[in-house]
């Protein structure tokens, strides 16, 4: 199996999510959309109707660019009290794209489902910086997007979001797109609901950047 150094920088940003999500929740309230430039290139980030960016959290570099994204109304009040959110939304722009100059997007997507699978791979789309307790419960690619459902049981480094999570990845203007649901516990947020969550999240993502 190949795995570009596009993709394994892409897949390296993640492990800095679980901080700066930490540090985000709650935030200060923020913006339905932001446009950042990666690599030279301006990429929109935009969620599903009723979320919007932590402006604290969003942090563009050199490596990309990264955003939390929120209930509106939480972030408004600063508080989970009375706000209808079962979870929140992370997007990682990386400098790269999915695979090498001319590579195919879907394949470079099956080679990077095969890397999840090892222990790297497990380790880096965990939270908790180990491959032990992390499991891939499933994949699943739809055209040019791989929807990953993460299971986490090492030490957490963000207090209150569920050990289960969804993962997309997928390619907006040639850079690579890593978008993350984050349900809280007892939010009643399962598995099916979060990956309706996260399609939801892909497709804005695609609307804000048409090829």
């Amino acid at each position: 199996m190949r795995i570009s150094e596009g993709s394994r920088a892409a897949a390296l940003l993640i492990a800095g999510l679980a901080l700066a999500a930490c540090e985000g929740l709650p935030g200060a309230g923020g913006p339905s959309r932001a446009t950042v430039t990666v690599a030279g290139e301006p990429i929109v980030i935009a969620g599903p109707p009723g979320f919007c960016i932590d402006r604290e959290t969003l942090n563009v570099s050199d490596f990309g660019a990264f955003a939390l994204m929120s209930d509106c109304a939480l972030l408004a009040s600063g508080t989970r009290a009375g706000a209808d959110s079962r979870a929140a939304l992370t997007a990682s722009i990386s400098s790269g794209g999915l695979g090498g100059e001319g590579d195919d997007p879907v394949q470079s997507l099956a080679d990077l489902a095969a890397f999840a699978q090892t222990g790297e791979g497990r380790a880096l789309l965990g939270r908790s910086g180990s491959a032990n307790g992390v499991r891939i419960l499933a994949t699943r690619q739809s055209g040019e997007v791989l929807f990953v459902l993460v299971e986490d049981r090492g030490p957490q480094p963000i207090a209150g979001v569920d050990r289960r999570f969804w993962r997309a990845f997928l390619e907006v203007k040639d850079r690579m797109a890593v978008l993350s649901v984050l349900g809280f516990e007892d939010a009643g947020l399962d598995p099916q609901a979060g990956l309706d969550l996260l399609a939801a999240f892909v497709a804005a993502l695609q609307r804000a950047n048409p090829a």
